[in-house]
């Protein structure tokens, strides 16, 4: 089981969750796959929503299925281009999965439904993301959080309104005028 409790102001919030290691191999898409079929056109695993960008998913007939007693239906792929069958490739993967089971939330020691959790959760986003807003421009050098990266605070032209800042990316040197409320605190509050 984990568990993660976080302490606030108000009290404290935990946070379990069941789960098992599943042992076994299944067939997953090989990324190193890449065949022409036999009118020339090229297939490939890409990264993405579209595994096989050059494949069409083709659905069979639906048909019964008297050893279980279910109704099933093939599917498989096909070139867009000339519309013959492709067998992707694939390959055995041994690796354990996690599988994680449902998730239980305690306030101060009593459950919590996943709502009431999700709303503490965003009070607690909302106060940090305040608490570190900056609220007066910071002084040149000052390093910052600009969305996901660090910043450097470099000197902002005359004519840019007192609600912006120029920052210079890092790694780029690139120079951007930001609203000021766009910026945070390098590190978190308190710290």
């Amino acid at each position: 089981m984990s568990t993660r409790t976080v302490n606030l102001p108000e009290g404290e919030l935990t946070f379990e969750q069941d789960g098992e290691w599943i042992h076994g191999s299944r067939r997953v898409p090989d990324p190193n796959w890449r065949t022409t079929d036999s009118h020339g056109h090229t297939h490939r695993w890409t990264e993405g929503s579209s595994l096989y960008p050059t494949l069409t998913t083709v659905q069979g007939e639906p048909y019964w299925c008297a050893d279980c007693r279910d109704e099933h239906q093939d599917s498989w792929y096909e070139c867009r281009q000339c519309g013959e069958k492709i067998t992707p490739g694939t390959y055995v993967d041994t690796t354990p999965k996690y599988i994680a089971g449902p998730a239980r939330y305690y306030w101060n020691g009593d459950p919590i439904t996943t709502e009431q959790a999700g709303e503490i959760i965003a009070e607690m986003r909302r106060r940090h993301d305040e608490a570190t807003r900056l609220t007066t421009r910071p002084a040149i050098g000052t390093q910052v959080r600009l969305d996901d990266t660090t910043v450097t605070v470099v000197p902002t032209e005359e004519h840019a309104p007192d609600t912006h800042v120029t920052v210079m990316h890092h790694g780029t040197g690139a120079l951007e005028t930001v609203p000021l409320d766009a910026l945070r605190t390098k590190g978190l509050p308190g710290r």
